[in-house]
């Protein structure tokens, strides 16, 4: 998500402005985007901000947003040439 995020004593990731929560167990897509080893532990850094990276729900809420504005769109740009 594109917010300030912070995690609370639960390990519940919240964004500030959104105010949308990312739970252990929940299903996501993520890019990884860093892989290193320190003291033989690996470490794996991973981003969701790019579109259609998330969790699965934010991903289909995004998508309704999206159609849904499409919609508007295409249907502003019909009644402009019925004029």
């Amino acid at each position: 998500m594109e917010d300030y995020v912070s995690i609370n004593k639960s390990g519940i990731l919240q964004g500030k402005s959104t105010k949308r929560s990312l739970n252990v167990g929940d299903n996501c897509l993520a890019r990884i985007v860093a892989i290193s080893f320190k003291s033989g532990e690996p470490k794996i850094g991973l981003t969701m901000r790019q579109p259609g990276l998330g969790k699965l729900e934010w991903i289909k809420e995004d998508k309704l947003k999206e159609a849904s504005k499409a919609k508007k769109i295409a249907k502003k740009s019909k009644k402009e040439k019925n004029k």
